[in-house]
């Protein structure tokens, strides 16, 4: 059955608090949630037992998961690292491998990383650039920065689907640590 949206809805980027007025869902990922995403996984289970820091907030505005309509999540990643490495979002394929995704940095610093078997790329993430994620390609976002939170904003087809299984079978080839005043990309082991 195919059910459309009857009436058209808003939702509102409130930039002081970080947040999406109108969102009918919410996940937050702490460093307890993100077991085999980072390099030094001993450091972050610990840091999990002792504190186990927010390391992202999603706020979502639902659609009927049907073709033709588009999702929206306002991601809010906080700074921090672990040993080193620079808190992250899990990251994900399309359980659809022909959808496509548009992110719009609304505020912070950071990187998109995008992977396609051993093909990696990146974009630099600031505010307002708008980054285009390829059907077909892995996907995570990384805050740069300890300063303060990378926000932005995601579209995506409602029948994507999120497939976070698969980058564990073929985890992220590149990780990002703290260099200074900047970062440094390396390899995934």
């Amino acid at each position: 059955m195919y059910e459309k949206i009857p009436a058209g809805f808003f939702t509102a980027f409130d930039r002081q608090n970080s947040l999406l007025y109108n969102a009918d869902d919410y996940e937050e990922r702490k460093l307890s949630d993100l077991q085999g995403c980072f390099v030094a996984e001993e450091i972050r289970h610990q840091m999990a037992l002792q504190e186990n820091k927010t390391v992202y907030r999603v706020y979502k505005k639902t659609a009927p998961l049907v073709a033709g309509e588009l999702l929206q999540a306002v991601t809010v990643l906080f700074p921090g690292t672990v040993n080193g490495e620079f808190f992250m979002t899990r990251g994900h394929y399309h359980i659809h491998p022909k959808c496509a995704e548009i992110f719009f940095c609304l505020g912070g610093r950071g990187l998109l990383l995008l992977q396609k078997g051993n093909e990696t790329k990146w974009v630099e993430m600031k505010p307002d650039v708008i980054a285009y994620i390829p059907a077909g390609w892995g996907h995570r976002t990384v805050n740069t920065s300890l300063a303060g939170p990378l926000v932005f904003i995601a579209f995506w087809p409602a029948v994507a689907g999120q497939n976070y299984q698969r980058r564990l079978k073929e985890p992220f080839g590149k990780r990002v640590f703290q260099a200074d005043r900047s970062y440094v990309i390396g390899d995934g082991d």
